[in-house]
């Protein structure tokens, strides 16, 4: 099946580099992140790639290297410093959280109607993203105008994030396979969504679920009935807290900034670290349980 495509107005115009980047640095553990990465190593296939990630610092090898950062940003005092120690530095991103913090920023180019992937094709290559980056966008920015999209992001999630796998996508395969892929991704969804807790959070009541995977769809199933709702994890001696709230409800993004993360203004999140033995955070603004029983969502 052959799509009818969103085709954007504009190619982007951020700034050129003056020469080949040498590190691409993007958004770890994310299909809009990875997607931005690929477009780039279409282009520049003998850049250096590096997953980054929230509360960790940047890799060490950037002095006098050329520098792309693509779906992410650190805080400004610490691109300030890699602005300064970098050959070259852009940061392309469309998070709201940290276009704000990087306001009048000369290396960071922001554009909130584009995904970070359709971003970066459009830097690399200056020309319409192809339909495996509008898919990855019509997720990302959870507008699903695309024919069969959950089908295809559902399939597109059971794969790596590997470079030669991506190149071998095709629509209509990913499609095929995503069906029931999407079936039992809307019974996990479900299953998770039920095991919901309240907690107090930011003055407010709201659910909470312990998942690593499919945060985005427990959201949407568990926000329409609340400010917002949290979904978190524990992983490398961090734990991770995503927000989601409807169109109307609060916005996450400005929470997740008060803890040093950030995203959208209806998709947001942060980590923080756990205790040395494990043991949860003792921060007394996080989310704490008040009413010991389940949510039926």
């Amino acid at each position: 099946m052959v799509s009818s495509f969103i085709v954007m107005d504009t190619v982007s115009s951020a700034p050129p580099f003056h020469s080949s980047p040498d590190i691409v640095l993007y958004h770890a553990d994310c299909s809009d992140g990875f997607g931005a990465a690929w477009a780039l190593w279409r282009k520049f296939p003998s850049a250096s790639f590096v997953p980054v990630k929230h509360g960790h610092p940047p890799p060490p090898e950037l002095k006098d290297r050329r520098v792309v950062i693509v779906d992410f940003s650190y805080g400004r005092p610490i691109l300030e410093a890699m602005a300064s120690e970098t050959k070259e530095l852009l940061i392309l991103d469309h998070h709201i959280t940290a276009e704000r913090t990087l306001e009048g920023f000369p290396n960071a180019y922001f554009d909130q109607t584009k995904s970070g992937a359709v971003l970066g094709w459009e830097w690399a290559h200056g020309s319409t993203a192809p339909w495996l980056l509008q898919y990855i966008q019509d997720k990302d920015l959870w507008t699903w105008a695309l024919p069969g999209s959950r089908e295809i992001n559902a399939a597109i999630a059971s794969y790596p994030f590997d470079f030669t796998v991506w190149d071998r996508f095709t629509q209509s395969s990913l499609e095929q396979e995503g069906r029931a892929i999407l079936r039992y991704e809307h019974e996990l969804v479900g299953k998770l969504a039920a095991q919901a807790a309240l907690v107090e959070f930011q003055g407010v009541v709201v659910p909470s679920v312990q998942s690593a995977i499919l945060t985005s769809q427990i959201g949407e199933r568990l926000s329409p009935h609340h400010p917002f709702c949290l979904i978190w994890h524990d992983r490398d001696g961090r734990r991770y807290f995503s927000m989601r709230s409807r169109a109307d409800g609060t916005d996450v993004g400005t929470i997740a900034a008060s803890f040093g993360g950030g995203g959208h203004t209806h998709a947001a999140g942060f980590s923080v670290p756990l205790q040395g033995d494990g043991a949860p955070p003792t921060d007394p603004r996080l989310p704490r349980l008040v009413i010991d029983r389940r949510l039926n969502p």
